[in-house]
């Protein structure tokens, strides 16, 4: 009697994973070639898109936080900053309109910030 070997787990596991990375990457190369043909957009190239409008919503909070931190009068503040598609949400509690209406004016003054949303702002001690 002749037996064969048996597979081992991670040998099986590999053979698959090797076959859909195999064949992942011919949906996405003919995805590719054909969102370069007719002008539509695949689905990587959304995905894409999402990264890159997440990456720079990132980037828009972190300069708002840093320019309303270099500024003297409102490095004191403590505003929480949100950014989504470019639109900023401000909120915490500030001491007067002026501050309000400052750290808008920060916010407003970033590159890439389409709106500023100040209605979580509140004037509190």
């Amino acid at each position: 009697m002749t037996t064969t070997p048996k597979a081992s787990k991670f040998s099986r596991h590999a053979i698959t994973l090797g076959t859909v990375l195999f064949v992942s990457g011919l949906v996405l190369g003919s995805n590719l070639a054909m969102a370069a043909s007719d002008g539509t957009a695949s689905a990587p190239a959304k995905a894409a898109s999402n990264a890159e409008r997440v990456v720079t919503d990132s980037w828009i909070t972190t300069k708002v936080k840093s320019e309303i931190l270099a500024n003297s009068v409102s490095k004191a503040f403590k505003v929480s900053v949100k950014t989504k598609r470019g639109a900023v949400a401000l909120t915490g509690k500030l001491p007067s309109q002026d501050a309000i209406d400052l750290v808008k004016m920060i916010a407003e003054k970033v590159k890439g910030v389409k709106s500023v949303d100040v209605s979580g702002l509140v004037i509190g001690a």
